[in-house]
This record gives C-alpha cells, sequence and structure tokens, in this order.
C-alpha cells in the first residue's frame, strides 16, 4: 500500500473517532500545517479552544488504540 493511502485511511479512522471538531482542528494542524492561531482565526474559535480540541482529540485517539490492544488481548507495555 502507498503511504499517501495509508495517510488517506488512517484520517478516515480519525474521522470516525473525533468528534466534527476535534477532525477538523487536528487535520489542519498535521495536513494543512496551520498554526494554532491560524486555526483559531480561520474557525472562529479561541486558540485555548484549539488546544482543547486537540488535546482531546489525540486523548481520544489514545483510548481507542487502547480499547482495541485490550480486545485483541495485547498487554500493556507500560506494566
Amino acid at each position: 500500500m502507498a503511504l499517501i493511502e495509508l495517510y488517506a485511511a488512517l484520517y478516515q479512522e480519525y474521522k470516525r473517532i473525533l468528534t466534527d471538531r476535534q477532525y477538523e482542528v487536528l487535520r489542519l494542524k498535521e495536513v494543512e500545517g496551520l498554526s494554532g492561531k491560524q486555526i483559531a482565526y480561520k474557525l472562529g474559535i479561541s486558540q485555548s479552544a484549539v488546544s482543547r480540541y486537540l488535546t482531546q482529540g489525540k486523548m481520544n485517539i489514545l483510548k481507542k488504540i487502547d480499547q482495541e490492544r485490550t480486545d485483541n488481548g495485547e498487554e500493556d507495555d507500560n506494566g
């Protein structure tokens, strides 16, 4: 599978896991390379809201990874 196809699949999964706003903020940051200030301006929200959406989105992704690892019977590397 080509790298672009992997990225497309990854962002499709993000779209499934995240809220619409979390996804949009993450996409603007990671794909378009916008700063928090630029994202805030583009979406009409505060920079602190941008930070909050990024943090919450990343937490949701990590929870989903942990859930899938648990569902697959994998051990936690931290203990």
